[in-house]
Order: C-alpha cells, then structure tokens, then sequence
C-alpha cells in the first residue's frame, strides 16, 4: 500500500479498505476477512488495522461483532444524521417537514416494492406489519418496529437510492421522535399498514402507491392537528411573567412611583 504522508497510516488503510469492499462487490452482512489476514494483504501493524476498522464503523461503512469480526454495514456509508437535524431545534416544524417529505418519497416506494418485491420479502412484510399492530395493541413501545417495517418497505423496492433514503429518514424518524410520540396509535393510521402491506403481496401497485399515500398523509394532519391543539393550550394558559409585571407596576402605583 502506497504511503500518503499528508494522511495517518489508518486513514489510508481504511480508504485501501473501502477499495478492497467496492472492488469485491461485498454487499451487506458480508463477512470481511479476518484481522490476521487484513494485516498480510495490507501491510500494516495490528493497531493500524483495529484503528482502520473503527475509522470505517464510525462512518456506517463496517459493523463489528463482538467475537466475530467485522461486516458490511447494512447502512453501508450513510451517517447517521446527514441533514444536520440534531441542530434544527423547532422539533414540531421538524416532524412536518419530515411527513412532508415522507409524503413525497415513501408512497413510490410501496408502488415499487408491489412491482419487484420477492415471496419472501413480501412474507417478512407481512410478519413486520402483525408485529407492530401487536404492539400498539398491547400498549407498549412500538416506534422501532414501525421504522423497521417503512425501511423494508423501501428495502423491497429494489431501488438503491430509495433504500439509502430509507436510511436517511430512519435517522430522522429517529429525531423527531418526542413530537410524533403515539402518533399511530391514537390516529389510528396504522390500519394503512395493512391495507400497503397486503397491496404489496399481492403485487398491486396502484393500491399500495395509495395505501402509502393515505398512511402518511393521514398521519401529517393528525400531527399538525395535535401541535396546533397543543399550541392554543399554551396560548390560554395564564402567563406568570405577565402577572409579575402587572403586580409589580400595581404596587408601585400604589406607593407613588412611576416608570
């Protein structure tokens, strides 16, 4: 491996690394090899290589199992907040434009996955979707799984750059969280989750493109709804600051002073 002075040793093992993955075509859940023979095919101290390693986990490219060694990444390279939305501090703002978005991107996503998904694709849809109306049923924690289920929605596509935007939205799924809390379960949109799922297995894409449309378009007014609901409550609620000032500008009137 040629020497870059103007880079550390690990950072150019782990750019030969990434060549090492493209030009081997590995795909996710592949198995690299292991550390012994990273450090022959490379030519680099066992530091060098376990610090390569963690440079590439860092970035969603490799994923390290404890005594097992490391793997293809399943995000394969996408960081985990690319939009910058850990620095957007208006969370109810942040939740609408990511339904609008999700309005936008995730209907086409079910019309494709209803053209290319494979048997078992469409079974495993159908065991994710039981999954989280169990869950929501039950009363219990449900958001994980249904980020799980619009994921594989978007994995079934078969489009690449819609699965690497599932991702995208998963991490932002994630960030908004606090605002769309119990969302599907006291709307009720779930029941769409279904209707897409089925739409899918049965390969009807026109009724899966609506069934999706219908899901996350519903899903959207509940919340702008719910924030809007929340928003008018704050405003009638009595403001301390306020009656501070108007207590303290009584008692000075009440003693002769003036502003």
């Amino acid at each position: 491996m040629e020497k870059n002075s103007s880079k550390s040793m690990a950072s150019q093992t782990a750019e030969a690394l990434i060549d090492y993955i493209t030009t081997k075509q590995m795909l996710p859940g592949d198995r690299m090899p292991t550390e012994a023979e990273l450090i022959e095919q490379m030519r680099v101290s066992r530091s060098t290589i376990r610090e390569a390693i963690r440079i590439l986990s860092a970035r969603n490219i490799l994923e390290i199992r404890q005594g097992s060694g490391a793997y293809i990444s399943p995000r394969r390279g996408v960081p985990d907040d690319p939009l910058g939305l850990t620095f957007i501090y208006d969370a109810d703002q942040l939740a609408i434009d990511l339904l609008d978005v999700r309005v936008m991107i995730e209907p086409k996503a079910a019309m494709l996955a209803a053209m290319n998904a494979t048997d078992e694709q469409c079974r495993k849809l159908q065991e994710q979707c039981s999954l989280v109306e169990k869950l929501i049923r039950a009363n219990t924690e449900y958001e994980k799984e249904d980020v799980k289920l619009h994921t594989m929605i978007c994995e079934a596509s078969g489009n690449r750059i819609l699965i690497n935007l599932s991702y995208i939205l998963t991490s932002s799924v994630g960030k908004t969280i606090v605002a769309t809390s119990d969302s599907l379960k006291d709307s009720n949109t779930y029941i769409y989750h279904r209707k897409t799922v089925e739409a899918i297995a049965r390969h009807d894409p026109i009724s899966a493109e609506n069934s999706m449309m219908c899901h996350v378009g519903a899903l959207r007014e509940f919340i702008v709804s719910k924030i809007k609901k929340r928003l008018e409550q704050d405003i009638k609620k009595p403001c301390t600051h306020c009656f501070l000032i108007y207590e303290c500008m009584a008692f000075f009137g009440s003693v002769g002073l003036a502003y």
